[in-house]
């Protein structure tokens, strides 16, 4: 489930991915990420209608903030009930490993590395967690508004693991650190902290985060839903990238979740609960099983008028990255071959 966003139309937002998951079909939702400033849009209401996205259906609902009769402010903690269990958090809610650098909250592995949040906002819960969007500013406790946030630069996403997605939710942190040069996929922040209030649990930082906008058509979960002419290829071309960094680090993932901007085409990927790492060396039937499901989903997010277009951009990135500065081979031959397969006629 889970990142971080950007002001898109209705965002899609949720937790989903392999057949080991537990899935809580009715509550998966995923927060808001950001791929650049320009692309920010805040959250100004106490309830913001957002698109959620289940493996069985697509509906929309009302998803409450911390405001709401869902979650309960006020006093030394802020605390929600929700349907597979309670989450909490102290006022203001520490979280140790990361801190303010340059006015960003960068990963900070020092011992003393700690930074404080405030005025919490639900984003959504599903099977392996719940989410909330933080601010660093603590004039935006109990959510009162402010300026400085609309950009989303002082915001962290937090999410919350239940006992039985440990795993899971710390294996989605490695992964997005492991991909964290590859463009236009949301980053984990510092290392999962222990959950205080039950043992077994644990929460991860994600960024860049944004909540819904007020806007109705900033976001897109389809590329054909994005502006023709440039912005659209520009989206192509951001998917192309993200499937080859990702591949060349031999990882993938199943259930993409892009976020698009309408209107210029930037792309964030979102939720890696179930992202996995393969052999470059050796594949097994089963990763090449996947693989082959994680390039046709890519494929699929590229409409039938930009097929030619993204088949271009994938011919240079794999004319380009064939090899490192040791003349290695970065994308291994039976992936390239998997890849050229669906991608290219």
């Amino acid at each position: 489930m889970c990142l971080v966003v950007f002001p898109f139309a209705e965002a899609i937002v949720s937790l989903l991915l392999f057949n080991n998951v537990v899935h809580d079909r009715a509550d998966q939702l995923h927060q808001f990420p950001r791929p650049s400033p320009s692309l920010g849009v805040a959250k100004s209401v106490v309830a913001s209608k957002v698109l959620h996205r289940s493996q069985d259906d697509v509906i929309s609902r009302d998803v409450a903030s911390s405001s709401s009769v869902d979650g309960i402010m006020g006093g030394p903690e802020y605390a929600w009930n929700l349907r597979n269990g309670k989450v909490q958090f102290e006022r203001p809610f520490s979280f140790a490993g990361i801190s303010m650098q340059d006015g960003k909250l960068e990963s900070d592995y020092s011992s003393s590395s700690r930074v404080s949040l405030w005025g919490p906002t639900f984003l959504g819960s599903g099977g392996s967690g719940a989410v909330f969007s933080f601010s660093t500013n603590p004039n935006n406790d109990n959510n009162k508004s402010n300026k400085e946030d609309l950009d989303g630069k002082n915001n962290v996403a937090i999410k919350v693991s239940w006992k039985r997605s440990r795993d899971s939710v710390e294996n989605e942190c490695n992964i997005l650190q492991s991909l964290d040069n590859v463009p236009h996929v949301e980053r984990c922040l510092g290392r999962p902290n222990p959950y205080p209030y039950e043992d077994g649990r644990v929460m991860i930082a994600l960024a860049p985060v944004v909540a819904p906008s007020t806007a109705t058509d900033g976001i897109a979960s389809s590329l054909k839903d994005v502006n023709p002419g440039r912005p659209q290829r520009n989206a192509a071309r951001e998917v192309v990238e993200t499937m080859i960094g990702m591949l060349r680090l031999g990882i993938y993932t199943i259930d993409v979740q892009p976020l698009v901007s309408v209107e210029t085409g930037e792309v964030l990927f979102i939720d890696f609960t179930e992202a996995r790492h393969f052999s470059r060396n050796s594949l097994s039937s089963f990763d090449e099983s996947a693989l082959v499901g994680f390039c046709s989903e890519m494929s699929t997010l590229i409409p039938d008028s930009l097929k030619n277009v993204a088949a271009d951009y994938l011919r240079a990135e794999l004319k380009d990255g064939t090899s490192n500065n040791n003349g290695e081979m970065m994308l291994p031959e039976k992936v390239a071959d998997i890849v050229e397969s669906i991608w290219i006629e």
